[in-house]
């Protein structure tokens, strides 16, 4: 069986963190005997083609190197909608996309093309003379609500063989904002590399007590909110430090408010490599992702955490209720609600036994929905089903 993969993120270097649940997958089924060819914008300095552990990679050029910047970047879906200049590239993107498409269904002959977000890969697949799979991740079914986004959508995944959303939530989502039948998008979790976060179990916890949020630092993420639960926290006389691991847009009001609030205990940190991210997660006593309405697909970053050896608190907002069973496998407050995040994470710092009952049981569950073997499983299937082999 040959699958074709189209995605605009896919790692670049060692350790990168681009896309790397892709080639997580694409890396197992190859192991499993299936013959792989993935697809993927070229950017600057990379090689056009190269083949790792059994899998093909092609990296296609669509404008001069310089100017190859539109893909890769984790928001794609969101810098092309907000900004008309960045918005100018997704043109040359997707001409090219296209073409190199075209060549690949040509010379590879494909059994099913898989296309990770329908924008730009699904639009692509669908223009491409083979059944194909249509996975969406989060920002690209948030595009959804425009109603010219909708229009564009509804042939992508009325063409689709099957679709397959990283949660429950998204794909009710989908099926909400586009009409789709109810079960016709199959909820399948992307995997995460299990080994390598279980090694961050290892990490000696920092004493006081390490509060950690690692994400993006934008308003849907809500860190604003875990800043002001984390003042009250200490006005309570619990002792403890926040850390905010990050880069985002919403970093300079996010200092101030800070700043505001008094600014004593937050430790402000630049993203870290993947490789890093067992051990800060295991150092931290509790992980929160305290995101806001519907922009949270899943939360990777809780998954991760559990593995590590942190305990977690989430919002109820998106598809985070999907990791956390509240008061089983972490906590769960309210989305928006101070006081309760001020509460939980006292009930984390201060409850050591509940604490350490909830990692185990957390660690138990994502890995036995996480890690690759299992999260594999369902794609080799499906690959199956769509190409009638």
């Amino acid at each position: 069986m040959r699958i074709l993969v189209l995605t605009h993120n896919y790692p670049r270097f060692d350790r990168d963190p681009a896309g790397a649940f892709i080639r997580r997958i694409a890396v197992a089924a190859a192991r499993q005997g299936v013959e792989l060819l993935v697809l993927a914008p070229h950017a600057p300095g990379l090689a056009l083609e190269s083949c790792e552990e059994r899998v093909a990679l092609r990296r296609f050029r669509y404008a001069p190197e310089a100017l190859e910047r539109v893909a890769y970047t984790g928001d794609l879906h969101r810098r092309a909608a907000a900004s008309p200049l960045y918005a100018l590239g997704v043109p040359l993107l997707l001409a090219g996309f296209l073409r190199a498409a075209r060549a690949a269904v040509h010379d590879f002959r494909p059994d099913v093309v898989h296309a990770h977000w329908w924008l730009p890969g699904g639009w692509v697949a669908s223009r491409l003379d083979r059944p194909y799979v249509v996975t969406s991740h989060g920002s690209d079914v948030r595009l959804l609500e425009g109603a010219l986004f909708r229009r564009l959508a509804r042939r992508v995944y009325g063409r689709a063989a099957a679709v397959t959303a990283v949660s429950r939530f998204l794909a009710g989502d989908l099926e909400r904002l586009l009409g789709l039948a109810p079960g016709r998008v199959r909820p399948l979790a992307m995997p995460v590399d299990a080994d390598s976060f279980r090694a961050g179990r290892a990490a000696a916890k920092v004493h006081p007590p390490r509060i950690l949020y690692a994400g993006n630092l934008v308003p849907s993420k809500g860190v604003d909110i875990l800043l002001r639960a984390y003042t009250q926290l200490r006005e309570r006389g619990t002792v403890a430090t926040l850390k905010l691991l990050g880069e985002g847009s919403a970093e300079s009001s996010l200092r101030t408010l800070a700043a505001t609030l008094g600014g004593s205990g937050v430790e402000w940190s630049r993203f870290v490599p993947q490789d890093q991210m067992p051990a800060e997660y295991g150092a931290a006593t509790v992980t929160v992702l305290p995101s806001r309405g519907n922009a949270e697909g899943l939360g990777l970053s809780l998954v991760e955490a559990l593995l590590s050896g942190s305990a977690v608190i989430g919002s109820t907002a998106g598809g985070i209720p999907e990791v956390i069973a509240d008061g089983r496998t972490g906590l769960l407050v309210p989305d928006g609600d101070v006081p309760a995040l001020a509460a939980a994470l006292g009930r984390m710092v201060d409850d050591p036994a509940f604490r350490q009952r909830s990692i185990e049981a957390g660690a138990a569950e994502v890995e036995a929905r996480f890690s690759t073997e299992r999260a594999v499983a369902p794609f080799l299937a499906l690959y199956r089903e769509v190409s009638g082999g």
